[in-house]
């Protein structure tokens, strides 16, 4: 459309050219008032065809401008939607992390849970070991003071059996005695001496019985007291033994308490980093949340100035249609000019024919009056039309120094305009600039902050993974209940790995696609916008 009104002006301005130089050999031969008026008309179609020209000019200026923003909205349009893709995608890999935080945070709280209570039934079992083990110690105690009232006893007894067995061995020397005084006795015959030492034997013999029956009764309690004493040390033996036994059973109570505690504290450790992390994280999709959230209004207000861009562009064309509409309707009329300027014009050349015809024989008849007098007598008819004529040519010499100079204001306003707009561009590249380097250094930012929460948890996950290693190899075998958890923990790990790379391979690519994005449309505007200022200048210093 544009071409195709350019091509019009192009063919307005030949005509107009043609029909200027035809006026001027008119004006040449010789110009009647008819033609001055046709002039002034043509002078004026003139006119408002360069009026007309200015306005497509700055329709086109316009047009251009508003199609070069237009562009500039949709590609700002799709940079915003492929870094709200971006920011959403990394919203999606964060939130999978997180339900995985969330799940090992299941996991340590139930181990958690299940090590405490593995910890109150060893102690519910410890404490009623211990009072198992003070009851059987205090009837040990218990047996341990009775043999020793009985080892009293049977020492008493042994001290009487010694004082017996001295009684005994008094009465069998006296037994001797009585028995060599017996035989004394019979040698020497003496019935006194037979009565006195019959019953003197008899007595002692009553007496050595009885000391024999407690000597019985005395070496029977001792056979007792030997078998209980073979009791006791046995007894004494099984004390020891499970009191040695409850001893092993302590410590290892103690070690396996040891060994729970540390796996709590380990565990308490985790869960700890893992709120620490959740935390972060939470503070990073906070962040993408708020930062996806000011893309969206972006991206409204962008489709919102798409909209209006559109709307400024229809109008446009309108306004366009319109000086179509006009340009054509003055192309109309100046045909209907260039009519009868031909129309004028051969009355002129008939006018011009009569006035030769006329002039010729005005011319003999002065030449033959000049040969007759020296001076030259012209009628007042020729005198005004000639002072009118030059008249005229000095009004419309006027109108062309004034059109001319008006011309040339209206350049000069284009100009000054064209450059304005070229600032206001300016102005709004390097804006745009600052807010895509500043947008590039918050999305570098917030990929190094995510990198580095990356990097702490596998670090984390690679410490306790080696932790754990070590634990199965250096641990009792009493917590073997726990391996299970172990492993799925493990399982969880490794199934974390290859999640969190394709993470950060993902975000690297795009952070290189955000990067490469905007760096193409700057350098784009640097080609186009300093092209335009220096063409304009170039132009203003040609003027």
């Amino acid at each position: 459309m544009a071409k195709e009104l350019a091509r019009k002006i192009e063919e307005a301005n030949s005509k107009a050219r043609a029909q200027n130089s035809e006026l001027n050999s008119v004006r040449k031969q010789g110009r009647s008032a008819k033609s001055l008026e046709s002039d002034r008309q043509y002078e004026e179609v003139i006119r408002e065809l360069e009026d007309v020209k200015k306005e497509v000019s700055r329709l086109k200026l316009d047009l251009a401008s508003a199609l070069e923003a237009n562009a500039k909205a949709e590609k700002e349009i799709e940079a915003s939607r492929s870094k709200a893709m971006v920011y959403s995608q990394s919203v999606e890999e964060l939130k999978e992390e997180i339900e995985e935080a969330n799940e090992e945070h299941v996991l340590v709280e139930i181990a958690r849970i299940e090590a405490d209570r593995e910890r109150r039934e060893i102690e519910a079992k410890r404490e009623a070991e211990a009072d198992q083990f003070a009851k059987n110690l205090e009837a040990a105690r218990k047996r341990i003071e009775d043999l020793k009232r009985e080892i009293n006893r049977t020492k008493e007894l042994e001290s009487k059996l010694a004082v017996t067995k001295s009684d005994v061995e008094v009465l069998q020397n006296e037994m001797e005695l009585v028995r060599a005084m017996e035989r004394k006795d019979k040698e020497n015959g003496s019935q006194k001496g037979d009565l006195e030492g019959g019953s003197m034997l008899r007595s002692a013999q009553a007496e050595l019985d009885a000391a024999k029956k407690e000597l019985g009764a005395i070496k029977e309690e001792g056979f007792q007291f030997m078998a209980s004493m073979d009791q006791i040390r046995k007894e004494m033996l099984r004390i020891s033994k499970e009191t040695e036994r409850l001893k092993k059973l302590g410590k290892k109570a103690d070690s396996h308490v040891q060994y729970l505690n540390s796996k709590l504290l380990k565990a308490k450790s985790k869960l700890e980093s893992a709120a620490a992390a959740e935390e972060r994280t939470k503070g990073i999709v906070s962040n993408l949340s708020s930062a996806l959230q000011q893309l969206k209004n972006e991206t409204e207000g962008a489709k919102q100035e798409k909209e209006t861009i559109d709307n400024e562009t229809q109008n446009i064309r309108s306004e366009n249609e319109k000086a179509d509409m006009e340009i054509s309707s003055i192309e109309e009329r100046l045909q209907a000019a260039v009519k009868e300027l031909e129309a004028a014009k051969a009355s002129e050349l008939v006018a011009l024919k009569k006035l030769k015809i006329a002039t010729e024989k005005a011319m003999k008849a002065r030449a033959s009056a000049v040969l007759k007098s020296s001076t030259l007598t012209i009628s007042k008819s020729e005198y005004d039309y000639l002072s009118k004529r030059a008249a005229a040519a000095q009004a419309v010499a006027d109108k062309k120094v004034a059109a001319s100079r008006a011309w040339i204001e209206a350049l000069k306003a284009g100009e000054k305009e064209m450059l304005m707009r070229a600032e206001h561009l300016e102005k709004q590249m390097r804006e745009a600039r600052a807010m895509e380097k500043q947008k590039l250094l918050e999305a570098e930012r917030t990929s190094i902050d995510k990198r580095k929460m990356e990097e702490q948890v596998h670090e984390t996950n690679w410490t306790e993974e080696n932790e754990e290693e070590g634990e199965e190899g250096s641990t009792l075998p009493v917590g073997a209940a726990v391996a299970p958890r172990k492993s799925l923990r493990n399982e969880n790990g490794n199934r974390g790995g290859p999640r969190r790379s394709k993470m950060r391979r993902v975000s690297a690519s795009s952070a290189a696609r955000i990067a490469q994005s905007p760096s193409f449309t700057i350098k784009k505007k640097r080609k186009v916008m300093p092209n335009l200022v220096k063409f304009l200048r170039d132009r203003r210093n040609e003027k």
